[in-house]
């Protein structure tokens, strides 16, 4: 009895981890089909890196999920809307007036997958 109180815990935890796998896999392959990557890190490294990367201007850093937790709590949506207005200190696209809204959004998906994913 113990030897199948054991066997059916691992098989719980083995289905659950599965699955948390693969919402994150759905989540990853949902934001790439819908989010240019390539486009997203060429405006990542023109525009966003310059504050993101050092946290100039209390700009949350790159990949640092604490800080970014909360402000993805409020969805895509949102996050773009910011990038594309501005934001507490953060200029308006970044001060780089010409990108597009799709520019900025793909940046935007760009970090949450190298952060959230890698």
């Amino acid at each position: 009895m113990r030897r199948f109180v054991q066997v059916c815990s691992l098989m719980v935890v083995f289905i659950c981890s599965s699955q948390i796998v693969n919402a994150e896999d759905i989540a990853r392959a949902t934001l790439r089909a819908k989010y240019d990557m390539v486009q997203g890190k060429d405006v990542y490294e023109r525009a966003c890196s310059v504050c993101h990367s050092s946290g100039v201007m209390d700009a949350p850093k790159f990949c640092d999920i604490t800080a970014w937790k909360p402000r993805m709590a409020h969805g895509m949506e949102a996050m773009v809307k910011h990038a594309v207005e501005g934001f507490n200190n953060m200029p308006a696209k970044g001060g780089m007036d010409a990108l597009t809204l799709t520019e900025s959004a793909n940046a935007v998906a760009y970090m949450i997958d190298q952060c959230l994913f890698d």
